[in-house]
C-alpha cells in the first residue's frame, strides 16, 4: 500500500471518531456519560481537581476540536504523526486511570454495572488503542532521516 494512503486512512479514521464525539457533545442536555469516549478526563477534572461543569464542557470540546485538527492533518498532508500520537497518549491516560477504577475498585462512589465497564473499555480500544497503534506502526515504517552531519 502506497504510504500516503495508509497515513490518509488513519486520517479519515479520525475524522470517523470526531464526528461521534461531536454528535455526542451536541446531545441534547449535555453528552451521556457512559458514551464519552474521553470520559476519563471528567472524573479526573471533577474528583482530583475540583473543576465543575463549567470548566469541563469547554475542556471536551477543546479534545474534540484537536481531534479534528489531527484528523485534517494526518489526512490532508500526512503530518503531526508524532505529535499526534504523543497527543492521544496524553488525552487517553485519565480514560485508562478511569478504567483502571472501575475495574479495580469497581468504580468507587460510580459504582458502573458492568456492562458499562466494558462499553467504556470497547470505546477507550476505538478511540485511544487503534488509532495509537495505527500511528506508532506508521512512525515506525517511517525512513530514517539523517542528521545531515558526517559519521
Amino acid at each position: 500500500m502506497n504510504p500516503r494512503k495508509s497515513t490518509q486512512w488513519l486520517g479519515a479514521y479520525l475524522f470517523g471518531l470526531c464526528l461521534y464525539q461531536i454528535g455526542i457533545y451536541f446531545w441534547p442536555g449535555g453528552p451521556p456519560f457512559i458514551l464519552d469516549p474521553r470520559a476519563g478526563i471528567p472524573v479526573l477534572l471533577i474528583n482530583h481537581f475540583s473543576f465543575d461543569n463549567k470548566v469541563i464542557y469547554p475542556v471536551e470540546w477543546i479534545t474534540a476540536a484537536w481531534l479534528v485538527l489531527m484528523a485534517a492533518m494526518i489526512f490532508f498532508r500526512g503530518k503531526l504523526l508524532k505529535t499526534y500520537l504523543i497527543s492521544e497518549l496524553v488525552l487517553a491516560a485519565p480514560t485508562a486511570y478511569y478504567i483502571g477504577v472501575l475495574a479495580i475498585q469497581h468504580g468507587g462512589h460510580f459504582a458502573p454495572a458492568f456492562n458499562d465497564l466494558l462499553l467504556t473499555i470497547f470505546l477507550f480500544c476505538v478511540f485511544s488503542a487503534v488509532p495509537v497503534g495505527l500511528a506508532a506502526r506508521k512512525i515506525a515504517r517511517l525512513p530514517v532521516r539523517s542528521s545531515g552531519t558526517p559519521g
